[in-house]
């Protein structure tokens, strides 16, 4: 009788086929490949960090004042924000005492996959006349090599979210020169949120820790960003007024082309999900808005929708579905009113239209300078206002959807006035400057310089 045991001991034992063994040889293999490529990647990493520290050491070693002519490197990655660079840009150029340099960078908005858009970016600073270098290598890593042989004084980058661009550009890197920015929007009106680490990353993100000078509209804005930056009480905030307020501020009164017809200008946030700041209402009005366009053949409508909304749109990002977005452009692009603005120089779409509809966000703001209504499309759970915000929307007409917005628009259109008008008239005279914005940036450079020693 066979030993029980020493049956049940066999019967334990895994069997290993050559089937079997073979199938571990390759998953060990494999899972060893991984390893040694993540390893190897972190190392690349280190050795990339050490190479970056002994590189910026060098440069601050050796750094010293300007010399009498200053060198600036304007990082551009945002053709649709270059009204706010446009005339500081231009003004230094005719200056004797800069040496300007311009390049394109490629970007990631939320939704993108990976950065693109360099082409783009590029395109559009030739259509503005702007000379421009390409930073697009395959490895962005060389293209901060040609960066430290520029060996800019100062670099003027156009946000202060790293994410938006590839990390060769990220303050970490660029830190050895003197870091600037005249913000995108004219100013800040929500309550920022406050991300994991505790930074406030709209006003106070280690870009803005790490600036030299950031250009704000006046006191009062600086003001409340000091109370929201309790780490640098915004000591590199400087309040010159805001060139793109001053580029506005000159459209309030001036008259459309000919042969204009009333149009509704509408504007569309990206922020359609359930995170971030929630304003954007895409998914739901976008197919109303078609209706009203259709209902008003009368009418002219324009579409002009944040970048990062298009990148969504593209990459149908929840809830932003691919049948919602097709529909919506078959029907938009069939109807013989509508059209969509590309980005970019939209002094010219706010001049041509009679009223603005609009999600979010910086157009609720900016729109108010050119003297004409603003209605506010106004999502319910958007992140609130902040004081200065409060002020700033009692401007605008706020409505809960598409429907009661296009009962103000009809009457408008039938020759009511505003009912925020006085409201507006009072947020256009917060928001507007001197007129002299760009002057005022170039000037406090200057100032900040020759408080370092720089003589010219």
């Amino acid at each position: 009788m066979p030993d029980q045991s020493s049956l049940l001991s066999r019967l334990r034992r895994p069997v290993v086929t050559p089937g079997i063994a073979h199938a571990i040889e390759q998953g060990l293999h494999e899972e060893g490949r991984r390893r040694a490529d993540a390893l190897e990647a972190q190392l690349d990493y280190v050795r990339h960090v050490a190479e970056s520290a002994r590189a910026t050491a060098a440069m601050v070693a050796r750094r010293k004042v300007p010399g009498r002519r200053v060198t600036v490197l304007f990082l551009v990655h945002h053709p649709e924000a270059w009204y706010s660079l446009a005339r500081v840009h231009e003004l230094m150029l005719a200056d004797p005492d800069f040496e300007v340099v311009v390049a394109s960078l490629p970007r990631h908005f939320p939704g993108a996959d990976g950065y693109r858009d360099e082409d783009y970016v590029s395109g559009r600073l030739d259509h503005f006349g702007v000379e421009h270098l390409r930073f697009n290598s395959r490895d962005p890593f060389m293209d901060l090599d040609i960066i430290r042989t520029i060996d800019p004084d100062i670099i003027v980058r156009q946000s202060q979210w790293d994410a938006d661009i590839p990390p060769a550009f990220a303050t970490s890197e660029l830190r050895f020169a003197r870091l600037c920015q005249v913000p995108y929007e004219l100013l800040n009106f929500i309550v920022n949120i406050i991300e994991d680490s505790g930074l406030n990353t709209v006003l106070d993100s280690p870009f803005h820790r790490n600036a030299w000078a950031v250009f704000c509209a006046n006191d009062e804005v600086r003001a409340e960003i000091a109370e929201q930056t309790p780490a640098t009480r915004a000591r590199q905030f400087v309040a010159t007024g805001h060139p793109k307020a001053d580029v506005l501020g000159a459209l309030a009164g001036a008259e459309p082309d000919p042969g204009h017809r009333f149009t509704v200008l509408w504007s569309a946030h990206h922020s359609v999900g359930e995170e971030w700041v929630r304003f954007g209402t895409f998914a739901t009005t976008g197919p109303q808005m078609v209706e009203q366009a259709r209902a008003h053949p009368e009418w002219d409508f324009v579409f002009s929708a944040h970048p990062a909304l298009l990148t969504k749109m593209d990459e149908h990002a929840a809830p932003l579905s691919e049948a919602l977005v097709a529909d919506f452009w078959r029907d938009w692009n069939a109807l013989p009113n509508t059209s969509v603005f590309g980005g970019g120089d939209y002094a010219d779409q706010f001049r041509n239209s009679d009223v603005l509809v609009c999600d979010g966000v910086s157009w609720l703001a900016e729109y108010q300078l050119t003297g004409r209504p603003v209605v506010f499309l106004e999502r319910e759970d958007h992140q609130p206002f902040s004081p200065l915000g409060e002020r700033i929307i009692a401007g605008v007409n706020r409505v809960p959807g598409v429907a009661e917005a296009f009962t103000l628009v009809e009457a408008l259109a039938a020759g009511a006035a505003d009912p925020r008008q006085d409201e507006r008239q009072r947020t256009a005279q917060l928001l507007r400057g001197d007129g002299h914005a760009a002057e005022n940036i170039v000037a406090a450079i200057k100032a900040k310089l020759e408080d370092e020693g720089w003589q010219h």
